[in-house]
């Protein structure tokens, strides 16, 4: 299914160029701290099962200024921590929560790695419902362990890993694995794209494509999970962008000339050439994360550098671009030159910068940007 929407093309904003899919936070680059109050739609909390054990943390559903569809928006766990885009089990908690939260069938959460189209890298998913079924919900699976199952191509344009959430009492692990499989995923260096759904159950057995017409089957919240090729770069929005609604067969077109002359074999030829990994990769990973979930290969802990590192020529760029005005927080700020404010009672001292002192203190500096990504 292809929709247009020209606005999401030309507002969203420009993706940032990332290194690596660990690529620490920086606090140099557009950042979802420089959201407006008015972009800030509400805060999640959990009183009876806290959605993490600092008290003090903020999750934040914001609004998206560039949606996919109607309602859009973005999730934003502990905003206040400035985590990388690295999915974690909180973010995956958040997502599920949501996911049973809202009967309504059309609802999706979406996560995108770094090099998997994220275009912030500030931990986020997005939340949006979409009018149209996903067709990847109607699929045969393969049973590879545990509450592990792939579908592999041809079965789908692009192999999966599939985890589905059957019972309440399987919430923990449902979060276990998923989180699990990311965070392999993202220490592999390996990009991906994660699309929350709700799937009739899943079946290893007859057609390779069956859906429930008659509706008799239960919808259960299921994360698929598409292990990509990597993206470095940002690209012209001119046809349509893979991330994680587009590997579910969701696709969205930016421009009217590509809505008109796309056909089915275009769209699969620009996803085999910019998600699509081997199959021997796939079939590797698998075979590694198998023995990930299984407890035979003891997953490494997860270490963060800061991330203001030097950056490069086209990193600059992106900063001039996203900060035209930004109020520095710092308080170091206030003790680079002191100057005493003439004429005050009470010896107020005024600071500034050196070189600025025809700057106007009262002068209300607002930051720049906007929640789009």
């Amino acid at each position: 299914m292809l929709q247009l929407n020209v606005e999401r093309g030309q507002l969203r904003r420009k993706p940032m160029r990332f290194h690596a899919v660990r690529e620490p936070f920086s606090t140099l680059r557009w950042n979802f701290n420089k959201l407006k109050q008015n972009e800030v739609m509400l805060y999640l909390r959990c009183k009876d099962r806290p959605l993490s054990s600092d008290p003090l943390d903020r999750h934040v559903v914001a609004v998206n200024s560039s949606p996919l569809e109607r309602g859009h928006s973005l999730v934003i766990p502990a905003i206040n921590r400035c985590l990388p885009q690295v999915l974690t089990d909180v973010a995956v908690r958040i997502a599920t929560d949501l996911m049973l939260l809202f009967d309504d069938d059309s609802f999706h959460v979406l996560f995108n790695s770094l090099l998997g189209q994220a275009s912030v890298n500030h931990l986020h998913l997005h939340a949006l419902t979409w009018p149209y079924d996903s067709d990847l919900i109607n699929r045969k699976c393969e049973h590879v362990m545990g509450d592990m199952y792939v579908i592999r191509r041809p079965n789908w344009f692009i192999s999966t890993i599939v985890f589905q959430l059957c019972s309440h009492d399987r919430l923990d692990k449902f979060i276990w694995d998923v989180s699990k499989c990311a965070d392999f995923l993202s220490s592999k260096e390996v990009a991906h794209n994660i699309f929350l759904s709700r799937a009739q159950p899943l079946r290893m057995s007859g057609e390779e494509w069956s859906e429930d017409r008659k509706q008799q089957l239960p919808l259960l919240v299921t994360a698929y999970i598409f292990p990509r090729v990597s993206i470095a770069g940002a690209k012209p929005a001119v046809s349509f962008n893979p991330a994680a609604l587009e590997l579910a067969g969701c696709l969205t077109a930016y421009t009217y000339r590509f809505f008109e002359t796309i056909s089915e074999e275009i769209a699969l030829r620009i996803i085999d050439e910019e998600a699509t990994l081997p199959d021997s990769l796939f079939n590797q990973l698998c075979s590694q994360l198998k023995d990930v979930l299984s407890g035979k290969t003891p997953q490494k802990p997860n270490n963060y550098d800061s991330g203001d590192s030097d950056l490069t020529s086209p990193e600059l760029d992106e900063l001039r671009d996203s900060f035209q005005t930004f109020e520095m927080h710092s308080p170091r700020r206030f003790f680079i030159n002191q100057k005493r404010r003439p004429g005050s009672a009470d010896s107020a001292i005024a600071f500034t910068f050196p070189g600025d002192e025809h700057h106007q203190p009262e002068q209300d500096v607002q930051p720049g940007g906007s929640s789009s990504a």
